[in-house]
């Protein structure tokens, strides 16, 4: 078996078939498709069942009591029979044959991981565009080379997404690599930094089949997450823990991964409080800017570096000096309003 499709399946009755379809489309001929249905409450676990009736020889289905994203793609790599795996989002599909090329080239250059572009697709507004990786294209990557790639993957965005990557099941088996299952959402990162840290050949590539759907429903769009922030700083902990076992010790990574929290995914934490229906918020973002997350970000990363007059400066200003009542009336009054 040349390729296994790990597919988690949750709520996605309205994209499910398209998913599906677009991969059996593809000209490729040695594969499997496993659908682990985790929990899903709506028609997806029948219509699972469905293609792997179809589909005896190419489709397998689990059906699992809830685990999140993490545990349904750990359930699909314990059966999984490929020599290469692809971790595929059952609301994306592709938009274009080229799988085959893809992995004749992760064969040739026997490369651990396999990077590609992609087709970011808004379905509100129908905008689509292809996101190239800034990792080197055509060029097998040593571990070397990848230590310094990892230095700047926040900014950067390169371990953000699995669905982005063929990976070859030798390579995750050999280093233990799998879903850290406390993670029910931004699972993808931590599990990628490693990989990345680890992989001895890496190879990225510009075939841009794969088509990431941006939809209003999806869980990273939910409208309040709580504790987002103990999620985010779990999460941040995890990459921390791994570029210090297995990292080249450079300074560069924490400041990267620094300037992505302060720049990033402050302003998200913020929003997922103050544009919601969430009582204490004051509270809340004391307990925001008081975390070993944002701590250490403001002692890795200077923020005068993108000083501007802009509120939302002062505003991270304030955080960083432990000047709450002011960033809060920022955010209550003009910010998140």
């Amino acid at each position: 078996m040349k390729l296994s499709y790990i597919v988690p399946v949750y709520n996605v009755e309205k994209y499910l078939r398209q998913c599906v379809d677009s991969i059996l489309s593809q000209s490729f001929d040695d594969y499997e498709i496993i659908l682990v249905d985790d929990a899903s409450p709506d028609s997806c676990p029948q219509i699972c069942d469905e293609y792997a009736e179809k589909y005896p020889q190419t489709v397998k289905v689990i059906h699992q009591k809830n685990k999140g994203l993490s545990g349904a793609r750990n359930s699909g790599m314990k059966i999984a029979r490929g020599y290469y795996i692809y971790f595929f989002d059952s609301d994306d599909f592709f938009a274009a044959d080229g799988i085959a090329d893809i992995y004749k080239q992760a064969i040739e250059s026997d490369a651990d991981i396999v990077q590609n572009s992609y087709i970011y697709f808004d379905e509100k507004s129908g905008v689509k565009k292809t996101k190239v990786s800034p990792i080197p294209q055509e060029i097998l990557l040593n571990n070397f080379k990848m230590q310094e790639m990892v230095c700047r993957n926040s900014t950067q965005r390169t371990t953000i997404f699995v669905w982005r990557n063929l990976y070859k099941k030798s390579f995750l088996e050999k280093n233990g690599l799998i879903f850290d299952e406390n993670l029910r959402m931004i699972e993808d990162s931590p599990f990628n930094t490693l990989a990345f840290l680890k992989a001895e050949k890496f190879l990225c590539i510009n075939k841009p089949i794969y088509a990431y759907r941006i939809r209003e429903d999806s869980l990273q769009r939910k409208k309040y997450v709580p504790d987002y922030d103990k999620i985010l700083e779990y999460q941040w902990n995890l990459k921390l823990n791994f570029f210090k076992e297995y990292g080249n010790g450079s300074q560069v990574f924490y400041e990267d991964i620094a300037d992505f929290t302060i720049r990033n995914m402050f302003p998200i934490l913020l929003e997922n409080i103050y544009r919601n229906n969430v009582k204490n918020k004051y509270e809340l973002l004391k307990r925001i800017g008081e975390s070993n997350m944002m701590r250490k970000s403001f002692s890795d990363y200077d923020i005068d570096k993108f000083k501007s007059k802009s509120l939302d400066w002062w505003m991270t200003f304030f955080v960083r000096k432990r000047l709450y009542p002011l960033a809060h009336i920022i955010c209550k009054t003009v910010l998140y309003k």
